[in-house]
């Protein structure tokens, strides 16, 4: 599978919701080095699931991640797919850029295609209060259930006084260890 042939399906597939796309070639290999080219791709939100299914179309297709951040006005998704996963051929890495409204952070969820993206997005649940229409589950991954903040959301109303409380408990939890001991 090449590069090429790839941005041929994504747009042929996406029209206008694939917003842009660019080639970015990279050296990899420690010996023996030759350069391999990775589709960075923006991608409207609600066709994020139409992308994910176009490449799994094309071959064996595997998430590495879904990576997010807090870009001020927006919340920034990256999609870090590789499209023919394992194969002889290679694979080419596929990058599917989106942003979701702090107003309205959602984006369909992917599990019905690639069931691997399940503990990305409910990270992202998590840590970034995005909501996925679709996922099989909600519950967290990594932090209490009940935990009232998104740490990674700049603009969380209780962040700063919930790590004001952790950082208390934490200096009692110290001293309460160290008397037992």
């Amino acid at each position: 599978m090449r590069a090429d042939e790839i941005l041929r399906a994504l747009t042929a597939s996406l029209g206008e919701k694939l917003r842009s796309y660019e080639l970015r070639p990279r050296e990899v290999g420690v010996r023996r080095k030759w350069t391999v080219e990775e589709i960075w791709a923006e991608v409207e939100r609600e066709a994020i699931p139409q992308a994910v299914a176009t490449l799994k179309a094309l071959g064996p297709l595997h998430i590495s991640v879904i990576s997010g951040h807090d870009a001020g006005e927006t919340i920034e998704l990256l999609y870090h797919l590789a499209v023919g996963f394992g194969t002889e051929g290679g694979e080419v890495m596929v990058n599917l850029r989106t942003f979701l409204p702090k107003t309205d952070p959602t984006v369909p969820s992917i599990c019905a295609i690639l069931p691997g993206a399940e503990t990305t997005e409910r990270e992202k649940i998590e840590f970034l209060g995005v909501d996925f229409p679709g996922i099989p589950c909600r519950d967290h991954v990594f932090l209490p259930d009940d935990l009232p903040v998104h740490p990674w959301r700049r603009d969380e109303p209780e962040l700063q006084e919930f790590l004001h409380r952790m950082v208390e408990w934490e200096k009692g939890h110290e001293r309460t260890e160290s008397q037992g001991s």
